[in-house]
């Protein structure tokens, strides 16, 4: 009786066809452009589906959900580094450069406004939004853990306290309240947490 190549069978497919990337980019970059453009309410994974031209049972295989694809979205936006340049506020102002690119730029500056606002009142969202969002805050712990470390901030710092200042005072002056984005005025406002901080040096 005749039996396959080694060869042959080491490479025989799964049953089941193998999820293209390139479908899956068209409907992340669908999604993205669709959040820029109109509200969260009104998005539909029908939308999604016609814009990046893949079927609706395309888009279910892969995320069960509207908010699913969604944080898909906002997912790929590159992560901030926490360098380490030998000082809090070298580290932190570092840090800021980086949000701006990301999140200061179309189509970042348009969708995280609408992202926030949805996630006040849809829970579906909130459950898929906050465990991101927290992660998206480790970069500023591990700055100021850094500091901690190196006695340029005292042991008993309140981390989470610190962080919840850093970040809201940046988003504050970006989407609700029109403010200084500059480097200079950034640093006007780092000296004086860290001051109350009780940073060493300020």
């Amino acid at each position: 009786m005749n039996s396959q190549p080694a060869t042959e069978l080491k490479t025989k497919r799964k049953p089941g066809r193998p999820r293209s990337k390139r479908s899956e980019e068209a409907i992340i970059r669908a999604m993205t452009s669709l959040l820029a453009d109109e509200r969260y309410a009104s998005l539909t994974v029908s939308k999604v589906a016609a814009r990046a031209r893949a079927s609706k049972s395309t888009i279910y295989r892969r995320w069960p959900t509207k908010e699913h694809l969604v944080i898909e979205a906002f997912n790929r936006w590159p992560a901030l580094t926490p360098h380490d340049r030998g000082d809090v506020m070298s580290d932190l102002l570092n840090l800021y450069r980086q949000f701006l690119r990301i999140l200061h730029r179309p189509p970042s500056n348009a969708i995280m406004p609408t992202l926030v606002a949805e996630r006040a009142h849809n829970p579906a969202l909130a459950a898929v939004f906050d465990p991101l969002m927290q992660r998206r805050r480790d970069p500023v712990r591990v700055v100021l853990e850094r500091a901690m470390e190196r006695g340029e901030l005292p042991k008993s710092t309140d981390v989470e306290l610190a962080v919840d200042a850093l970040m809201g005072v940046t988003v504050l002056r970006m989407y609700f309240i029109p403010g200084n984005l500059s480097i200079p005025s950034i640093r006007e406002f780092l000296s004086v947490l860290l001051r109350g901080l009780g940073a060493r040096g300020y």
